[in-house]
């Protein structure tokens, strides 16, 4: 299933990202340990190995102690030797971690408000994702059905794109409100999958901006940055092809076509009054209207909704003063034709009608059109 962000245990390891509290100590109690020894590793993003930092010998009623030393906020675990760890951020010097290996590993904090927040993103996180795939789930077997339900298969659908922007809200917020580095780097790490590449390029840029001195986020930033725009939408199953055509009443009742475009660079904006992402993106793609649209460059804003006079205030609120069209169905016939699972979506298309970018976002949107429209 696209876009869904697994939140597991078994670390994948990422870039050293240190803190500014030097030296700190890990204490705790385990209940039902599988060895006699505990770690405490750093994880890095250049190598596949953590960084062995600690170890000592768990006591008889379960208490361990650990130290390490790290000139920034950075990410460890407390691990057994070949068992998932319990990870943690070192943003004060006593840290106290009380877990149970054999469960689900959500330990007892305290000392550390940076693993506090981290272990709320991982529970609300896992919890929206199993709602998901569970809409994922049921929209399957219904679509399977030699005689579907095509109400409900509509409802499931609506729930599951509402459900997708839920779990991209819940990691756009994360990284643009959390003042704890070590903690973004941890969800910018786990956002790869889930949400699109231009998105997740511009949460790190102002993650950047907020953290300039912090070693994990600027290992990130360079990163993406060394990425060229074509590159992260070449998974996009439309790119470099003919765009297909859609037909739908306009905002004014009058059937609009993507085709009407031809001859001009079209960015067809897939987006919903309902969804928050798609607000909040708003924003930019006005400011990237007003900045190219005496150069040969259109939007046509394609709806979601099912509710009309919802989508004309929408427009209406965010000053979109482009072109709108909806057919005003759950789901719409735009999800099929452009294949797209979640939105915010856009594609841009060039003049001969084929799309050559989708997904663009933040700043990659103004990047993209600056670099075509010359």
């Amino acid at each position: 299933m696209k876009n869904t962000l697994y939140i597991v245990f078994a670390f994948v390891l990422f870039t050293a990202c240190k803190n500014e509290n030097g030296s700190f100590t890990v204490s705790g109690k385990i209940t039902k340990p599988p060895s006699d020894s505990v770690y405490l590793k750093q994880l890095s993003y250049s190598s596949p190995d953590a960084k062995n930092i600690d170890s000592a010998k768990i006591n008889s009623d379960g208490s361990y102690t650990l130290k390490g030393t790290s000139a920034q906020q950075d990410l460890f675990v407390v691990a057994f030797k070949n068992n998932p760890a319990v990870i943690l951020v070192n943003d004060a010097k006593k840290i106290k971690l009380d877990f149970d290996p054999t469960g689900f590993y959500y330990p007892e904090i305290s000392g550390s408000d940076a693993t506090k927040e981290l272990y709320t993103f991982i529970r609300n996180y896992r919890q929206l994702d199993s709602m998901l795939s569970l809409t994922y789930f049921q929209l399957d077997s219904t679509g399977k059905q030699s005689t579907p339900d095509t109400l409900l298969e509509k409802n499931l659908q609506l729930q599951y794109t509402k459900q997708l922007n839920d779990l991209d809200d819940v990691i756009s917020n994360f990284i643009n409100r959390s003042k704890n580095p070590a903690a973004i780097c941890f969800v910018i790490d786990r956002a790869k999958g889930a949400i699109a590449p231009q998105e997740l390029s511009s949460l790190v840029q102002n993650a950047a901006k907020r953290f300039p001195q912090h070693t994990g986020i600027a290992s990130f930033k360079t990163s993406f940055t060394q990425q060229p725009a074509a590159a992260a939408n070449e998974s996009y199953a439309l790119l470099n092809q003919q765009a297909p055509d859609l037909t739908m009443p306009g905002s004014n009742g009058q059937n609009i076509s993507i085709s009407n475009f031809k001859g001009k660079y079209l960015l067809v904006d897939f987006w919903a009054s309902w969804c928050n992402p798609c607000r909040q993106e708003n924003p930019n793609v006005v400011a990237a209207y007003n900045k190219f649209k005496n150069k040969n460059f259109a939007i046509l804003g394609v709806s979601l909704d099912d509710d009309k006079s919802a989508w004309l205030k929408a427009i209406q609120d965010d000053h979109l003063a482009w072109t709108h069209m909806s057919d005003l169905q759950s789901p719409s016939a735009a999800v099929t034709a452009y294949h797209f699972d979640g939105i915010p979506f856009n594609v841009l298309i060039d003049p001969s009608g084929k799309i050559i970018a989708s997904g663009l976002r933040g700043e990659a949107l103004e990047q993209k059109l600056s670099e075509v429209l010359q």
